[in-house]
Formats: structure tokens, sequence, C-alpha cells
């Protein structure tokens, strides 16, 4: 959802190029308000989907460590909505950016670091995971491809755009790949979980007798205790 609203938002926006912005910058202007709440109501919808891959993990390496790290993501998402970005040259359309970063942006530019930080050690415990209780090939390298291309991918972004100028080249794609790599192994993961809570079900007991149900034991032909 944050990927898909991120990408139709800036299609959407006057002056708003994808490739050459952060995601963040649409935060500012008229229709702000929509990146902000995709911030806030992706962090709420990942904290409480920690709860669930808690549940859904059961005991064993990264049992808690997973959870945990993904609730700390849906919280730094949460602050990137609430402490919006300062907005750079050139967008929103007449918008001049301040003279100094204002506090709020200071924190909303900090907070991708720990976020991203948090993301990557999920994706990378889960791998760890995977490895130990032997969850397959396929998934243990897909795993730790996405927990090397995540954070490699936005370290490019950040390479590629200027503190001094408040711009660059290419920082706003290169981001992008990194939203679509992370979060779409969650995507996957989630899945993954679903199906294996789904296996790990114990069947319906069928509905037995009026005596069964009591706690008597059913009898076959001629009074004798069926076995």
């Amino acid at each position: 959802m944050f990927f898909v609203v991120i990408l139709l938002d800036g299609a959407l926006q006057p002056g708003y190029d994808a490739v050459n912005r952060w995601g963040s910058e649409l935060s500012n202007g008229d229709w702000g308000w929509v990146q902000i709440a995709n911030f806030v109501v992706t962090g709420l919808l990942t904290m409480v989907f920690a709860t669930g891959v808690r549940r859904a993990l059961g005991s064993g390496p990264g049992s808690t460590a997973i959870p945990f790290l993904t609730g700390v993501l849906g919280f730094n998402l949460i602050v990137g909505g609430v402490f919006v970005t300062d907005p750079n040259p050139g967008f929103p359309l007449g918008v001049q950016p301040p003279a100094e970063p204002t506090l709020h942006g200071w924190i909303h530019n900090l907070n991708l670091f720990p976020a991203w930080a948090v993301l990557t050690m999920a994706i990378l415990m889960a791998a760890y995971r995977a490895i130990a209780r032997k969850e397959g090939v396929a998934w243990i390298l897909i795993t730790i491809a996405a927990g090397i291309l995540t954070p490699l991918t936005l370290y490019i972004a950040a390479q590629s755009f200027s503190m001094d100028t408040l711009s660059g080249e290419g920082h706003g794609l290169w981001q992008r790949i990194s939203q679509a790599i992370g979060f779409g192994w969650y995507a996957l993961y989630s899945v993954r979980l679903l199906r294996d809570s789904w296996h790990s079900s114990p069947p319906e007991r069928p509905i037995g007798t009026v005596g069964e149900a009591v706690g008597q034991k059913p009898e076959g032909p001629r009074g004798t205790n069926r076995l």
C-alpha cells in the first residue's frame, strides 16, 4: 500500500519528478496530507502486523527479534508522517524551502536511517531463522538478497543526493527500488506465514453425539463399548 500510494500520488502531482525526488517530499503542498496519512496508516498497520508475526512464528530463532524489529519499523513510519520533511527547491511549485532546516525536517530526515536499519535487521534475522530451520534454498537466497539490496539501494540513493544544493539525480528512483525490495519482501513473508499457519492449524473435530458431548462413552451394538 505504501509503495503504490507513493507511485500514484507522485504521478498526479504537478511538478513532481519521481526519479529525482524523495517520496517524502509528497508530504508538502496542498495534497501533502495524502503522503502523511500514508506514513501513519502504514505504520499503524505494520505495528499490528508485528503482533501477528509474533503469534505466527511461535518459538525458535528470531521469534522475538523479527516481530520486535517489525514493530519498531512501524513506529518509524509513523514518525515519518508526524514530522514532515522540509520542501526542496522546485517542489511544491511556488514554495521556497526554509533558509535553515526546521526541527521537524531534521527529525524526519534522520528517522530514515533507523527505519531502514531495523528493516534490514528484520530481513537478515528472518534469513538466519530460515537457515536454522532449513526452510528451503530458494527462500533463504531471496531473503539474503533482500537483506543486502534493501540498504544498498538506499545508500546509492543517498549518495545521489547533495545536501548542499538539496537536489540530485536518480535518488528518487533508487529509493523506490529500495522500498520495492524491502516492502515486497515483507509481502512475501506474510504470505508464507499465512500459508504455514493454515497448514499447521489442527483439523476441526467432527460433531459427535449428545452422549459424547457430556463425556459418556458411545456404545456399540448390544451395549458393548465401542473402541
